[in-house]
């Protein structure tokens, strides 16, 4: 079996929909990011505000790790199975 299994509307489903999602969501990670940033240098008086930011630090950079780490996971398969 040398051909790997082909699915035009699975490949075409993730090159139209899926990939642009993708990236719109690292998108909105990293500004979510940045945004922590700026809050928790904004609030740097209150504890209340560093704590805020500091959170929107925290879960943007957990999901922002997910996603990378299924990005990865993803290419390992891609390149295993031979797509």
């Amino acid at each position: 079996m040398d051909q790997p299994l082909k699915l035009p509307i699975v490949q075409k489903f993730a090159t139209i929909v899926l990939d642009p999602a993708v990236k719109l969501l690292f998108a909105v990670a990293v500004l979510y990011f940045i945004y922590g940033v700026f809050m928790f240098i904004k609030n740097s008086g209150e504890s209340e505000g560093r704590i805020e930011g500091r959170n929107h630090i925290l879960w943007s950079t957990v999901g922002l790790f997910i996603m990378i780490s299924v990005w990865g996971i993803i290419a390992v398969l891609q390149r295993t199975i031979g797509q």
